[in-house]
């Protein structure tokens, strides 16, 4: 395994959401391995794809770091070495294991027992390793004559293996190694991934002169990926894929339920029926060829698997041309791809692990006017605005860009994103020599009536009169565009000022400001709104407001002072069952009390003669509460036939409006 044979990267493309996709390629002999940080891992085992472009190689498994903790894997195995005593750890680690050591020049064999440390002359320590030789004796083997040792069993190499393994994984931090088995030799490898990656920005310099400006883009890119990249083909990508993070490095264990062996008798073989001739379904074969993988992004490479060396335009996008600021022409191509747009780096880039770089997209010129534009709530003073169709060719990514007026810095921007061939606004600065505000005023008015079979409508008309000033300190004429902000269901009334342009959110008008003077407009904006209420709820007040204002006509006037009149004596009849409710309570209370008293007197003497009374009495609050309960039924009658004939003059002055 040679770095020789592990793929270069060739191309890379940059998304605005937080991932990169890169491309290897180049000749592979062999097996090689990739390295990646930890939480690249994710985003690697969804991604990954091999394929051999040109040659006979076969790729087989891949193997990657497990995402364990290689140290606590060594301790779980009893292969954690001690530093500083690694050979006594080993040993010990060995103990009951064949091994093989040259030392004293001699070779020793047998069955490690463990180390002994014995003082020597001078308080300096020996140390030997005991082994069981093959004669069932114990061999001492002084240490500091060892020269090597050999590994005879099996597990004792693979727990060595294990070791360096672990151990390398250990040393290499957040660092996780892909290891790609080929067997072969291919002409053309190719590797595919998408791993995390800052997202790619652009910062603009606009430099207006005269009604011409020219826009230069540059693009801010940083490696995201842990090496050097060299002479890579550079993509930038606009749009918005969707990508999202799944955890499939970490091993996902399933519960399941623990089942205690049953003590049972040996069972006879099972015997199953044989299924008729037509039913039968051979296997499908396991030796079959195994299908070619194709490339996800091969677009970027030229057809037939040859990678394209030339570091000019692309064929298979068209040439920006020459399009003005010296050095950055055909600095990049563009491509449209279904909802992504790509700015294809004409030059080659290279960029250092850790680095990054400016990047040259384009430069154009384009057609352009500065304008004042003023909103309320930014202040009283106007933004001086550089408008300009988006008539590049590209479509430009949401950035920063510094304006330059007449090679002088005017000030700074923030470019939206914009397609092509739309109308771009950028504010760079304000005009502290113009002053504007807004006075409103509102009023409400009814606009309508209209009668309905069991209510009426009230239609009225909210206005607010927007009166918009500003004032100049210039000395020549200027034009001052004002924004005001759409509201839903509102719309402008026909004798105040029109708006020249609409955007979704505002309307735009337009004031001429005299030199060293004050210019004005007004605007009218009105809704309406429509109140439904019953009949029983008008009153003469009102009605006599609608025939002033001649809403109503006086015979439709009259009618509806019918069925007032009618709400009116249903009400009344309802007053008058209140009352007699309430009297009928008192009734009931009054009998109440004469019951208690009655309870408690005899029927001889004066308490007999005291009975008689509160009988008396008693039988005429009965005969109230009968007068009342029998008034009460006569006037729900009369009630409902007062509602019923306010019902029915509505229905037939509705019919009639």
């Amino acid at each position: 395994m040679t770095a020789e044979s592990t793929p270069v990267v060739r191309r890379m493309v940059m998304f605005k959401h937080g991932v990169a996709y890169l491309e290897r390629g180049g000749r592979c002999d062999g097996p090689f391995e990739l390295s990646f940080k930890r939480d690249e891992m994710n985003d690697i085992l969804k991604s990954l794809a091999i394929w051999v472009a040109r040659g006979d190689a076969k790729v087989g498994a891949v193997a990657f770091d497990k995402p364990e903790d290689p140290e606590e894997a060594l301790v779980r195995r009893r292969l954690a070495l001690v530093p500083g005593e690694t050979l006594e750890s080993l040993v010990s680690a060995l103990r009951g294991r064949r091994i093989a050591l040259h030392a004293g020049g001699a070779r020793h064999e047998g069955e490690v027992l463990g180390l002994q440390r014995l003082e020597g002359p001078h308080h300096a320590d020996r140390r030997l390793l005991l082994l069981r030789t093959a004669d069932e004796s114990v061999s001492l083997v002084d240490l500091e004559t060892l020269r090597g040792l050999e590994l005879l069993e099996p597990p004792s190499r693979a727990d060595l293996a294990f070791f360096v393994d672990r151990s390398r994984a250990a040393t290499a931090g957040e660092s996780r190694l892909v290891h790609v088995d080929v067997k072969g030799v291919a002409e053309d490898l190719r590797v595919s991934y998408v791993i995390p990656a800052p997202t790619w920005r652009v910062s603009y310099r606009i430099a207006r002169s005269g009604e011409e400006t020219t826009l230069m883009a540059w693009a801010i890119v940083h490696n995201p990926a842990d090496e050097d990249l060299t002479d890579i083909d550079l993509t930038l990508t606009t749009g918005q894929p969707v990508s999202f993070v799944i955890d499939l490095y970490n091993p996902k264990n399933v519960r399941r339920a623990v089942v205690e062996e049953q003590t049972r008798a040996a069972a006879p073989p099972t015997r199953f029926e044989r299924a008729p001739r037509a039913a039968r379904i051979s296997p499908p074969s396991m030796l079959g060829r195994s299908a070619a993988m194709a490339p996800p992004m091969a677009m970027a490479f030229e057809e037939g698997g040859e990678l394209d060396d030339d570091t000019g335009a692309r064929d298979e996008a068209a040439s920006f041309g020459a399009v003005g600021g010296g050095g950055m022409v055909d600095a990049a191509t563009f491509e449209n791809r279904g909802e992504l747009f790509e700015y294809r780096v004409a030059a080659r880039v290279s960029l250092k692990r850790g680095g990054s770089a400016m990047v040259p997209l384009f430069s154009a010129k384009v057609g352009s006017a500065r304008e004042r534009l003023w909103r309320e709530g930014g202040g009283p003073s106007p933004d001086l605005v550089l408008s300009f169709e988006n008539d590049t060719g590209a479509v430009l990514e949401e950035g920063a860009a510094v304006v330059y007026d007449g090679d002088v810095y005017a000030g700074e921007a923030m470019v939206p994103y914009s397609a092509r061939d739309v109308a771009v606004k950028l504010a760079f600065a304000k005009d502290l020599g113009v002053r504007c505000k807004r006075d409103m005023t509102s009023r409400t008015v009814l606009d309508k009536v209209m009668l309905g079979s069991s209510a009426w409508v009230e239609e009225l008309r909210h206005e607010v009169e927007h009166s918009i000033t500003a004032e100049s300190d210039h000395a020549e004429e200027v034009k001052v565009v004002v924004e005001l902000p759409k509201v839903a269901g509102h719309e402008l009334a026909p004798e105040g000022a029109q708006p020249f342009e609409d955007t979704l959110s505002f309307r735009r008008f337009a004031v001429l400001v005299p030199p060293r003077g004050r210019g004005a407009l007004v605007v009218v904006e009105r809704w309406y709104e429509r109140r439904r209420l019953g009949y029983e709820t008008l009153d003469e007040r009102r009605l006599a407001t609608w025939l002033g204002e001649r809403f109503l006509d006086r015979a439709t006037h009259d009618r509806l002072a019918d069925v007032l009149a009618a709400y009116g004596e249903a009400r009344t009849h309802e007053t008058r069952r209140h009352e007699l409710e309430r009297q009928k309570q008192s009734a009931y209370a009054k009998q109440g009390k004469l019951a208690e008293q009655l309870q408690v007197l005899r029927d001889g003497g004066a308490e007999g003669e005291l009975r008689l009374r509160y009988v008396r009495e008693l039988e005429v609050e009965q005969d109230r509460v009968n007068a009342c309960e029998a008034e009460d039924q006569r006037l729900a009658v009369a009630t409902e036939e007062a509602l019923t004939r306010a019902a029915s003059l509505a229905r037939a002055l509705s019919n009639q409006s």
